[in-house]
């Protein structure tokens, strides 16, 4: 796998870009990616095959629509999350609707949607990963977990993890997939989050905040 990485819109999201051979897959498109994935495929000769998205935030989720438009790809994501492909304001605020310049959103082709579930599969990069289905910072966040890469969406950040205060958001939710999905993952993961600087899992269990609690149960 080839792997790299571009920081889109507003809020600074990372959107990830895996390459194996000629075929692309593009892994939370925020506002202004598709200006980059589209010279990219169009510069190396790839080919799009899907795109992917950890949670249906707005900031990861904005140019989906027009990449599957584009392309005529699937886009994927948790059904529990996928009310925010039709209503994106029913997640975010009401700043970061205008932020994303919510009135020129191309919406995902409903026949266009494909649903992950908890202990499903996905091609990567031509690597498989296992989809961990981790609510809390949205009802359908997911943990897409590889051999040596995790990319953690907006679950887990470096010293830190996603908001819990947006709408459908859920702070019980969260301790609990940090518990019981976040805190079992091996140590020699790295993680590559929504936002912010990439980390590793043996450092996260030594110096997050929100994870030491779980060192002596």
């Amino acid at each position: 796998m080839e792997l790299y990485g571009c920081v889109a819109g507003p809020f600074q999201t990372n959107c990830w870009i895996a390459v194996a051979g000629k075929a692309l897959t593009v892994i939370d498109p925020g506002m202004g990616a598709f200006a980059t994935v589209d010279g990219y495929i169009k510069d190396n000769g790839l080919r799009l095959e899907k795109v992917i998205l950890t949670h249906g935030h707005i900031d990861h989720t904005r140019d989906a629509g027009s990449l599957q438009q584009a392309y005529d790809v699937p886009v994927f994501i948790h059904a529990d999350d996928e009310f925010m492909l039709d209503d994106p304001a029913a997640g975010v605020s009401v700043q970061a609707m205008a932020l994303h310049d919510a009135d020129h959103l191309v919406t995902v082709d409903p026949q266009a949607r494909s649903f992950f579930s908890d202990g499903d599969s996905i091609t990567i990069g031509g690597e498989s990963f296992a989809v961990h289905h981790a609510p809390g910072h949205s009802p359908g966040s997911v943990l897409l977990v590889g051999k040596t890469l995790c990319f953690s969406g907006d679950v887990l950040f470096k010293g830190s993890i996603g908001r819990t205060d947006l709408p459908r958001s859920s702070w019980p939710q969260m301790d609990n997939t940090l518990e019981n999905k976040v805190w079992p993952l091996d140590d020699g993961l790295q993680i590559l989050p929504g936002h912010g600087p990439s980390s590793t899992m043996k450092s996260e269990r030594a110096t997050n905040p929100f994870l030491r609690k779980f060192h002596n149960r």
